[in-house]
């Protein structure tokens, strides 16, 4: 075996592997606040307008209202996003705590979502805007 060869191989993986990582390639990008989830939301559903939007604890879902019941759902698809806007959204259940808020959200009948959420004030503001 020529181990230079080896050698040679090696470092130009461990290089590229330094690249991506410099680059933050791969992996699901994290939603940081709501105005994030609201830039996502209208690059990836033509025609919608935010105004409000929440971001889960873990920064991978997120949910955007534009009205009343005007809701676009941003989810994790691989290490990109995708969003899907529901119309006639409203808000099943809402359970507040101290540490942040838990959401349960009705699309459709018998389809449900629920995100937690840690921002108390992001909530409010998309409660309101959403409608119950």
């Amino acid at each position: 075996m020529n181990w230079w060869l080896a050698a040679g191989s090696l470092a130009a993986v461990l290089a590229l592997a330094g690249m991506a990582w410099l680059l933050k390639l791969g992996g699901t990008q994290r939603l940081e606040t709501g105005a994030d989830a609201i830039r996502l939301a209208e690059a990836l559903s033509s025609g919608f307008e935010g105004k409000a939007g929440i971001v889960s604890t873990s920064g991978e879902f997120a949910a955007v209202a534009g009205g009343p019941g005007d809701l676009v759902l941003v989810e994790p698809m691989g290490a990109r996003h995708r969003a899907r806007r529901i119309s006639g959204a409203r808000i099943a259940m809402l359970d507040g705590g101290p540490d942040g808020a838990t959401i349960t959200l009705q699309g459709s009948p018998g389809e449900m979502f629920r995100i937690t959420v840690a921002d108390i004030a992001a909530v409010r503001a998309f409660a309101d805007t959403l409608g119950s």
